[in-house]
C-alpha cells in the first residue's frame, strides 16, 4: 500500500514539472501581467520626434501597420499613421513629420503616429490647387469659432518672402475671441512661466528656428500662409484647425521698426499682447495672444533661437 502511494506521488510530481514552460520554449508561456510589452502600444512611444523625407503609400510589405511610409534620405523608411493629418495630401512631397514613434509589431520596423507635418520645398501646381481647395473647406469649418477674423485659411504657396504682405494684421482679432479660444487662454494663463516649465520646443530645420513650448501645452505648425512666412500655434488643448490656438507665432518679412516696435518688446494693444523679435535676412517674429497671456508671450519672444543640427 505504501509502495503504491509513493509511486502515485512520484508520478504527479513528474507531471507538474514537465507542464511548466521553460526559457527554451517561450511560446508555451502565457502571462497575465499588465506590464507593457516592447512595441505593443502607446506606453513605449517616444514623443516629439521629427524626421525629414518623402511620403509614399505604404505599399505591400511584411508590415501590417501604417497607411504610408516616409522614405528617408539614406534609403531607409519609417511607417506613418495619423488620426489628425490627411497623409494622402503629402504623397511624393518632401516633408518634415513630427510625432511619436514606437517599434512595429513585426521585428525591425518603426512607426510614427504623426501629429504635425510641414513641407520642405515648394509643391507642384496640382498639389497646391488641391491644398487651396482643402483650405477653403477648413475656413468654412472654423468660421463660427473664429468670428470676424480677417485672416484667410492656410494655403501653401510658391511665392517668395518678398511677395508676402509685411503689414499683415494679427492672426486673430482679439476683440472677437470665440468662447472656446477665450476659455483656452484662461486655462493657459494659470500655468507658471518660470524657466523649468518650458520643457518642450518646436523647431524647423527648413526655416532655421526653434521656439520654446510650455510643458502643459500642445503645438502645431501650419507652414507658410498667405500673410506669414511661417505660422505655428500653441494651446492647452489639441489644435485641430488653424487659428484655434490662443498663442500665434508668425515669421514676417521686414524689420520690427516697420511696426514702430523695438527688438524684444512686448506691448499690449487693446486686449492683445504682441511680442516683437528681430530675425535674420530682414525678417521678424510676432508672437501674439490674448492680453492675459502677456507673460508667456514675453518668455517666447525672449527665447526664440537659431535651429542647430543635433
Amino acid at each position: 500500500m505504501r509502495t503504491s502511494f509513493a509511486l502515485l506521488a512520484t508520478t504527479l510530481l513528474l507531471v507538474a514539472c514537465t507542464a511548466a514552460p521553460t526559457a527554451e520554449d517561450p511560446s508555451a508561456a502565457t502571462s497575465s501581467s499588465s506590464e507593457p510589452v516592447q512595441g505593443s502600444g502607446a506606453e513605449m512611444e517616444t514623443r516629439n520626434v521629427s524626421y525629414e523625407g518623402t511620403v509614399k503609400p505604404a505599399g505591400i510589405s511584411i508590415y501590417q501597420q501604417g497607411t504610408h511610409r516616409l522614405l528617408l534620405p539614406d534609403g531607409r523608411f519609417i511607417l506613418l499613421e495619423s488620426s489628425s493629418v490627411d497623409l494622402n495630401g503629402y504623397v511624393d512631397e518632401r516633408v518634415m513629420v513630427q510625432g511619436s514613434i514606437r517599434p512595429t509589431v513585426e521585428a525591425g520596423g518603426v512607426i510614427m503616429r504623426v501629429d504635425n507635418i510641414t513641407f520642405l520645398e515648394p509643391r507642384s501646381e496640382a498639389s497646391s490647387l488641391s491644398s487651396s481647395m482643402e483650405s477653403s473647406a477648413a475656413a468654412s469649418s472654423i468660421a463660427s469659432s473664429v468670428a470676424a477674423s480677417s485672416k484667410p485659411a492656410v494655403i501653401q504657396t510658391q511665392s517668395s518672402a518678398a511677395d508676402a504682405v509685411s503689414s499683415a494684421p494679427p492672426a486673430i482679432d482679439r476683440e472677437t475671441l470665440s468662447p472656446e479660444v477665450e476659455a483656452l487662454a484662461k486655462t493657459m494663463a494659470k500655468d507658471k512661466t518660470t524657466d523649468d516649465q518650458w520643457t518642450q520646443q518646436y523647431c524647423t530645420g527648413h526655416i532655421g528656428f526653434c521656439v520654446p513650448v510650455h510643458r502643459n501645452w500642445y503645438y502645431k505648425s501650419f507652414g507658410t500662409t498667405t500673410s506669414a512666412l511661417w505660422h505655428m500655434e500653441m494651446s492647452s488643448a489639441d489644435i485641430a484647425s488653424v487659428y484655434a490656438g490662443p498663442i500665434q507665432v508668425d515669421l514676417y518679412p521686414g524689420s520690427v521698426s516697420a511696426k514702430k516696435a523695438t527688438d524684444g518688446q512686448v506691448r499690449v494693444q487693446g486686449s492683445e499682447a504682441v511680442g516683437f523679435r528681430e530675425w535674420t535676412d530682414n525678417r521678424h517674429f510676432e508672437i501674439s495672444a490674448p492680453a492675459n497671456l502677456e507673460a508667456a508671450v514675453g518668455y517666447i519672444t525672449a527665447h526664440v533661437s537659431q535651429y542647430t543640427e543635433q
